[in-house]
């Protein structure tokens, strides 16, 4: 009995097809990230100014001293994260000194987005997570709830659930957009080695 079956033959014999990127799609590629990065970046610039506003409000609003510090310290985070997200994934312009490759600058550009979402859960999720425990410590544990306290703990508990199902899906869809970028920098980095 033959090791393999003519198909399996046919098929590790044929020859490999060379992978071509024209400098034509790798411009293309090129602006369609730019412009998902304005995108993105436009949406949570807007999402960031609606937490400062609407916790900075809620922590002048309420009396509490442990809730109005936890309403603070998540607007603040949302500050650090508005000013980190443009420091670290900022849309930039193609070919901004003029002089490098087309090629290049999107394999860099490509590669500094990977970096920046590969990083989320250090720059995006951590500045957020002392300003929520405080914030829902405050608002579970304030003595004028009237609650006992096992239903206080449950109600802690259920919140600590539900934002850290929350923060695990944001990491995990920024590890998906990671594997993404690393796939279109090994395509990109294949176009150039066939040429």
């Amino acid at each position: 009995m033959p090791d393999r079956d003519p198909f399996q033959a046919l098929w590790t014999q044929q020859k490999k097809e060379t992978f071509t990127m024209s400098l034509a799609d790798i411009r293309s590629h090129s602006r369609r990230l730019q412009s998902r990065v304005r995108t993105r970046n436009f949406t949570e610039y807007a999402a960031a100014g609606l937490v400062i506003v609407l916790f900075g409000w809620v922590g002048f609003l309420i009396p509490d001293a442990v809730v109005k510090t936890g309403a603070f310290l998540i607007a603040l985070g949302a500050v650090y994260v508005a000013l980190a997200l443009h420091r670290k994934a900022r849309a930039m312009n193609l070919q901004p000194d003029g002089g490098q490759p087309l090629i290049a600058f999107h394999r860099a550009e490509l590669i500094r987005q990977r970096e920046a979402l590969a990083t989320v859960p250090r720059w995006y999720l951590a500045p957020f997570v002392p300003g929520i425990l405080i914030f829902m410590g405050g608002v579970s544990f304030a003595p004028d709830t009237g609650l006992p306290l096992l239903d206080r703990l449950s109600q802690f508990g259920i919140s600590l659930a539900i934002v850290s199902a929350v923060f695990a899906g944001v990491a995990w869809l920024n590890v998906r957009a990671v594997k993404q970028l690393d796939a279109e920098i090994a395509a990109l980095d294949a176009a150039g080695a066939s040429e």
